[in-house]
């Protein structure tokens, strides 16, 4: 069933109504600039990471995984995933917002991990080619294979779940994590331990601003026994 009428006028009246509050509206117009940044800087470091050399770590788990190339599945679960996630709660400008100020964090902190951890790619490795990250933010003069620690695929996936505020988006999205984790190791892409970096990191990077706020409030709290 298409959307009506209402809802456009509701989806409109929502962003109106957020955009009126004007360091929302400046955070909003300076996404792109710190998108392009950002690939700039990537482009970079990708090209400093996959001249690097590495060490190859020993992965057990990966021997019991069969090998094929899903290169394919990857993308499109991937970006309809995201998909998903964007049209089913753009009503809600401050979601949409988080979704993409998280995924801009996580990108950050994962170029960090990348830098620190220098790792070469598992045996048998069948090269992922993306489309879209190799036309803006992978160098351009091959896909990366050393980017490794953690999965981008299943950081992005797992954020998509974490963010989601409908019960069965979340189950797909929670599916598409796991889904995306099996893919991911049956191609050598990754090693396990980058699958667990990436659920890991991507859940503390989304829960901490709420840690952090519940640290300050409690700590502002005074008991009246100690007044």
């Amino acid at each position: 069933m298409l959307p009506d009428r209402n809802y456009f006028t509701e989806l409109l009246s929502a962003w109106k109504s957020a955009l009126s509050d004007r360091w929302f509206a400046v955070k909003i117009l300076l996404l792109p600039g710190i998108f392009f940044l950002y690939s700039a800087i990537t482009q970079k470091l990708g090209t400093y990471v996959e001249m690097r050399k590495g060490i190859q770590l020993k992965d057990e788990l990966l021997y019991y995984i069969p090998q094929f190339d899903f290169s394919v599945a990857i993308f499109c679960l991937l970006y309809s995933s995201l998909l998903l996630v964007v049209l089913t709660h753009l009503h809600k400008p401050k979601i949409i917002y988080r979704i993409i100020e998280m995924h801009l964090l996580v990108a950050v902190i994962r170029q960090i991990c990348i830098l620190i951890v220098a790792l070469d790619p598992p045996a048998g490795i069948i090269v992922l080619r993306d489309i879209f990250l190799e036309n803006t933010v992978y160098p351009r003069f091959s896909p990366l294979t050393k980017d490794l620690f953690f999965s981008g695929h299943v950081a992005s996936v797992w954020l998509y779940f974490l963010c989601a505020q409908h019960k069965y988006i979340r189950s797909y999205l929670l599916f598409a994590t796991a889904l995306m984790s099996f893919m991911i190791l049956s191609m050598r892409v990754h090693y396990t331990y980058d699958v667990y970096g990436a659920i890991i990191i991507t859940a503390l990077i989304y829960f901490a601003p709420n840690w952090i706020r519940y640290f300050i409030v409690s700590k502002e709290i005074v008991p009246e026994s100690s007044k």
